[in-house]
């Protein structure tokens, strides 16, 4: 059935019966057969005669929609089916920086293993400067900064200013009337976040600072609790964090982001990170690739909406 669909789909694209049996290396009768046991098994009516060509009905037209939709899950699930039937019992060491470690790489680790039930991942935090080479061979594989063409590259991440969704309802504050949450765990961030600052022609000691934490995870926490309380939306709290850090918060709609005006002409501070195989782990070539097949699937579903 899905053979089918995949012959319909590439049909309604091209509206070229020889084109699409010459793109799927069939025969052109081939196809025009297995358009009408599909239009036979509906009861309905896909193409139509359009001069030399075809047009899709409007049966049609709903079909290719839902035909997209459910091949693209049913290649999901191939993909999966394959992860599940070729792990072995393993132990994979992964090099994470903090930010990542903070954000998204629990569920990340926790869906790996759901697919891969006899399989762990073991990791350690390390600095987004590092590489394979530098990192010796403590590792697996390592997860780093690199230019969003690397073949491994796996997803861009956004520094973001946010709020609690409790405050206002635009998208603009002023950076001198609100109030900061400051978190000092994550270093690196703090020093782009300082960066940002002070290309606006701002002096970052000069914000006012409601609480500083110690973590991330405590950091987002009082966040979300500040916008529960009754909180003055003159003085608004915003916090400043990576886009993988808080996205199920953002699809949850805890938090929002929002735009520091006097920030506006800066340059959004952004990540391209790819994961990378560490030097002398050469003999687990067919693991790395599945993995890295796994968390390029995982990260274009979880964190781009």
């Amino acid at each position: 059935m899905d053979f089918r669909l995949r012959i319909f789909v590439s049909a309604a694209h091209t509206l070229n019966f020889s084109q699409t049996a010459a793109k799927l290396d069939i025969s052109q009768p081939a196809v025009s057969t297995h358009i009408k046991l599909l239009e036979n098994e509906l009861g309905v009516k896909l193409f139509a005669r359009q001069g030399k060509g075809f047009r899709l009905t409007y049966s049609g037209e709903l079909l290719l929609q839902k035909a997209e939709r459910i091949l693209a899950l049913y290649d999901e699930f191939r993909q999966e089916a394959s992860l599940l039937s070729n792990v072995t019992e393993s132990s994979f060491i992964i090099g994470i920086p903090r930010a990542i470690y903070y954000g998204m790489f629990p569920d990340f680790a926790a869906d790996w293993c759901r697919l891969s039930p006899q399989s762990t991942i073991h990791h350690l935090i390390t600095d987004i400067s590092d590489t394979p080479q530098s990192v010796g061979k403590n590792f697996d594989a390592i997860m780093t900064v690199s230019g969003s063409n690397d073949s491994n590259f796996i997803f861009t991440d956004y520094l973001l200013s946010v709020t609690p969704v409790a405050l206002k309802e635009d998208r603009s504050y002023d950076i001198a009337q609100t109030r900061h949450l400051r978190y000092d765990g994550d270093h690196e961030t703090s020093t782009e976040i300082i960066s940002r600052i002070s290309a606006a022609g701002m002096n970052p000691q000069n914000l006012k600072v409601a609480a500083t934490m110690k973590d991330t995870v405590s950091a987002i926490k009082f966040l979300i609790e500040y916008g529960k309380g009754s909180a003055s939306s003159t003085t608004p709290l915003v916090s400043f964090f990576w886009k993988s850090q808080i996205s199920d918060l953002l699809q949850n709609g805890l938090l929002k982001p929002v735009m520091i005006t006097e920030m506006g002409e800066t340059v959004i501070a952004r990540r391209n990170y790819s994961i990378y195989q560490a030097e002398g782990s050469e003999n687990r070539k067919g693991e790395f690739a599945r993995f890295l097949a796994f968390a390029k699937r995982w990260a274009a579903k979880k964190l781009f909406f």
